[in-house]
């Protein structure tokens, strides 16, 4: 099996944005197993943390509609009929735009890893 370190899956910044609350709060994911967290960041900042930075950044960065899209589903949890009154779109683009979303997040926090598990993936060395 290959491994690229430092590699953030779509699955994982999927599970961000849907527990945006927890991340936000400092909290547990609600599905997460028990465990011993490990010990303690010498510089007090948590993985976490630094996770729910990279995902601010990320969001920030987006395109506009894009970040709207984001922000209203996951961020601030939206209904998905007011945010398209407000954004005065229809459903498929909104939904095309999450996607968006997910997918330039994925490219931002993993930059160059991103290319080669793409690489990696067109040669079948691995499963998507």
């Amino acid at each position: 099996m290959t491994r690229i370190e430092g590699y953030v899956s779509k699955k994982t910044v999927l599970s961000w944005l849907e527990d945006y609350e927890s991340l936000d709060a400092g909290d547990v994911p609600p599905e997460a197993l028990p465990s011993n967290s490990g010990p303690k960041a010498y510089d007090g900042v948590s993985a976490r943390q630094l996770n729910k930075m990279m995902l601010d950044q990320a969001i920030e960065n987006l395109p506009k509609l894009a970040k709207a899209c984001c922000k209203a589903r996951w961020v601030h949890k939206i209904p998905v009929n007011k945010t398209l009154r407000i954004l005065d779109i229809e459903r498929d683009v909104y939904y095309n735009r999450c996607r968006l979303a997910v997918t330039l997040i994925y490219q931002e926090i993993n930059g160059e890893q991103a290319n080669y598990m793409a690489l990696l993936r067109k040669i079948n060395f691995v499963k998507a």
